[in-house]
């Protein structure tokens, strides 16, 4: 009886796995039952046949329900028509950044080509210097004394061109400025602008050329210009440069009046000079106090009866020259002039 129920309750070999196989030997070999129903493996051997069946059911039944919907056809449809529509769209993007990118590439190139064309080529060497604005100085020799090189590298010169133009400056005292530009694609211009002749120094007969800036040049000149005060015993040099800072400064009147300046000084005082005026009467006036004294010439010459001396060294007074220094004063300013 016992043995019967064994064997009924022992599950078909049938209908079992390999692993269920394995397990009920184990269990007879240890004299025990299974845990497990037959029925319960079953079901759960049929649940887990074979999912990729049960998913390919599944998609398939989708697909079903999908094709089956006329919205989601609709919209299956519309998806597709909206990206055949893009991809034209979206191929003449791709091509316009591509085509931007390789002539962005072409640019640089091309570029880069004719930067070394152009530095290996002549139109980067200097060939011609050109002057303007000179009228006593030579326009040889300013291009001389620049010592700009035709032939060499332009740029390299124009990057020092103040260099250049110091040299101009240094070698020619006439130069006030000059300046170096660009005047077309391998030339320089060079801008002068020159000081003024305002004076001449007479030495033993001569006359050399005095600058407004003071400057005495070695140039000499037989006979004196017309209308340009000659400057006698000046032997100092800085002299002659304090005397021009004041004289500039002169109303364009008096210097027009003034026919030579002689440097006469006492020993008292060194900044003594003697204007001689073109309409006969003689100044005495220091250096220093040339521009403030000299704005009352005019109205003393005019009450003089006659040419004579105005001496302005100490206070203004003047006297005819015929009666000597110690006449008694025509006019006589107490007051200091401003």
């Amino acid at each position: 009886m016992e043995k019967s129920i064994n064997s009924n309750e022992q599950p078909e070999e049938q209908s079992l796995t390999p692993w269920q196989k394995e397990n009920l030997e184990y269990l007879k070999t240890q004299g025990d039952q299974p845990a497990w129903s037959p029925s319960v493996v079953d079901g759960e051997k049929e649940e887990q046949e074979d999912p990729e069946v049960e998913e390919r059911t599944t998609e398939s039944e989708d697909q079903e329900i999908t094709t089956d919907n006329p919205e989601d056809q609709e919209k299956l449809k519309s998806t597709y028509e909206s990206f055949a529509d893009r991809l034209p769209k979206i191929k003449k993007v791709r091509n316009k950044r591509l085509y931007r990118r390789l002539t962005l590439i072409v640019s640089v190139f091309l570029i880069a080509i004719i930067i070394v064309l152009y530095f290996v080529s002549p139109l980067s060497k200097l060939g011609k210097v050109t002057v303007t604005g000179n009228n006593s100085v030579d326009s040889q020799k300013i291009i001389t004394q620049s010592k700009l090189e035709s032939g060499k590298s332009l740029w390299e010169q124009f990057g020092d061109r103040k260099i250049y133009e110091q040299k101009i400056k240094r070698q020619l005292p006439r130069v006030k400025k000059a300046s170096i530009a660009l005047s077309g694609i391998n030339s320089f211009n060079i801008k002068i602008d020159e000081y003024k002749v305002v004076a001449l120094e007479s030495v033993s007969g001569v006359y050399h050329p005095i600058l407004e800036n003071g400057k005495v040049l070695p140039e000499e000149m037989a006979a004196p210009e017309s209308g340009m005060p000659v400057f006698q015993n000046f032997q100092d040099q800085s002299t002659i440069q304090n005397l021009m800072n004041s004289y500039k400064k002169l109303p364009e009147n008096l210097k027009q009046n003034i026919s030579e300046i002689r440097y006469a000084p006492s020993n008292s005082n060194k900044e003594l000079i003697n204007l001689h005026m073109k309409d006969t009467n003689i100044v005495i006036v220091n250096i220093s106090q040339l521009v403030e004294k000299m704005a009352y010439y005019e109205r003393i010459a005019g009450q003089l009866d006659k040419p004579g001396t105005i001496d302005m060294e100490v206070g203004i007074f003047s006297y005819p020259f015929d009666n000597g220094a110690t006449e008694e004063s025509v006019e006589e300013s107490s007051q200091p002039v401003e």
